[in-house]
């Protein structure tokens, strides 16, 4: 009779074997399941920051393409005007001036002034017209040459919003959809974040033990990939306060350009009231002030050509050096404007 007993043993062993193998994959399905989760929270995580930087950061940079069209169609049209009005202008009379090469001001900034304006006119830009957000974040990223030189060929012209939509980042910035290749790396996290929470559930629906260690292992190598776009989403998120640090810097400090320029064509109009329109009937503090007027107005000028963003949407490292340079002229700290107006 020893062979049942021997077939009996086997069949217990390979129960108890079956038990253990059983007891240890629901283990590892268990800690599979918490891993998937832990990594769906990171990416999660990682993509609201993204997220909330983006949309900041879109807001902010409209703000500034807002701001600079109000100017144009405000006191940069007024100076243009009035200073046009005046008659026998000899601004080499001024020393201050003369460190910001005004020399060269009624040939080159003046009239890159006129041209920048014409073209937003040509835009349906001028004359208070409005801007959409598409065009207003294209016009606060880029520089004058960049944008308008865009614009002046035709292509993208009702809005300017053409130029947006050309460049990934900015699209991105404004919403663009992963269809369109806006999203980028963000747009990449989301498809990630919607696979990963799946093979949790589908890995868990099974119950043999060398699933379940697959299941485990599956979920380790999630938790991998989630660190990894962590970590490249925190470069995302750096990249886009840096824009937004830049960007308001350069906004306030438009700002306080066009508000010192606005001051000095006051000025200009009671000169011209008071003494016509011949530069040299001007009594001395009327010509100080007309020279101001060119000297904030080439700050502006300054200002425009200085882009916030590149070609590849990339943050122009050397913008903010060149902002804090434009603000100290502004506030009178600095008297030259070195390599700022060509």
């Amino acid at each position: 009779m020893p062979i049942p007993i021997i077939i009996g043993t086997v069949a217990v062993a390979s129960g108890i074997y079956g038990l253990v193998k059983g007891v240890s994959g629901a283990k590892d399905h268990s800690n599979a399941k918490d891993i998937n989760e832990n990594a769906q929270h990171m990416v999660d995580n990682i993509s609201s920051k993204i997220e909330s930087g983006r949309e900041s950061t879109n807001k902010i940079i409209e703000d500034y393409g807002q701001r600079k069209l109000r100017a144009f169609n405000g006191v940069i049209n007024e100076f243009i005007s009035t200073f046009g009005r005046l008659k026998n202008v000899e601004l080499t009379q001024s020393t201050e001036l003369e460190k910001l090469n005004a020399g060269d001001f009624t040939g080159t900034t003046l009239s890159g002034l006129k041209q920048d304006y014409q073209m937003l006119k040509d835009a349906g830009l001028g004359l208070g017209a409005g801007m959409g957000s598409g065009a207003a974040l294209a016009f606060g990223a880029y520089n004058g040459t960049m944008l308008l030189a865009t614009a002046s060929t035709g292509t993208a012209i009702s809005s300017l919003s053409g130029v947006a939509a050309t460049n990934a980042t900015l699209a991105w910035l404004g919403g663009g959809s992963l269809a369109t290749g806006g999203f980028g790396m963000a747009g990449g996290m989301m498809v990630l974040g919607g696979i990963v929470a799946g093979p949790a559930l589908a890995i868990f629906g099974h119950i043999l033990g060398n699933k379940g260690e697959e299941a485990l292992n599956n979920a380790r190598s999630n938790l991998e990939q989630a660190k990894t776009i962590r970590d490249q989403g925190l470069l995302m998120v750096h990249k886009l306060q840096a824009i937004q640090k830049v960007t308001t810097l350069a906004n306030n400090t438009f700002s306080l350009a066009s508000g010192r320029l606005r001051g000095t064509i006051h000025d200009m109009k009671n000169a011209l009231d008071s003494y016509g329109e011949n530069f040299h009937d001007f009594p001395q503090e009327c010509k100080d002030n007309v020279f101001m007027s060119v000297k904030y107005a080439q700050l502006l000028k300054a200002m425009i050509d200085t882009p916030i963003l590149d070609q590849a949407g990339n943050l122009v490292l050397s913008t903010e050096r060149r902002i804090i340079d434009i603000t100290a002229i502004a506030e009178g700290k600095k008297d030259t404007l070195d390599d700022i107006v060509a």
